[in-house]
């Protein structure tokens, strides 16, 4: 019996100070790439938020995570995709194990911090 794929987070970091329409239209591309090699279990919005440290001249940047499944090819160009683009700040894809949490939703988390 063969092993399940393995599941991954793709997580980006985009500049904060590029339009809207450039992140947006960079996410799609992104869930495209992966739906045509693999298939994407999740993906979340997490909006802008403070970097932990500067990177470059900035220090926000707009985090979106995508959870996916693909083969190593996938990754490799993924990889290389979002090295080569100019609104990418900083990409980071993580192998989960067999029993991954869920993704949070920071901007529910968020809203409910700011109401309280």
């Amino acid at each position: 019996m063969a092993a399940p794929a393995p599941s991954y987070d793709l997580v980006l970091l985009l500049l904060a100070s590029a339009e809207e329409e450039a992140r947006q239209k960079l996410a799609v591309e992104v869930e495209q790439l992966i739906q045509g090699q693999g298939t994407v279990l999740e993906g979340r919005e997490w909006g802008v938020r403070q970097l932990a440290y500067p990177i470059g001249d900035e220090t926000t940047a707009e985090y979106r995570v995508f959870r996916f499944q693909g083969p190593v090819e996938l990754l490799n160009e993924l990889d290389r995709q979002l090295k080569i683009a100019d609104i990418v700040v900083r990409h980071r894809i993580i192998k989960l194990d067999r029993n991954p949490v869920d993704l949070p939703d920071l901007r529910a988390i968020d809203a409910a911090a700011a109401a309280a």
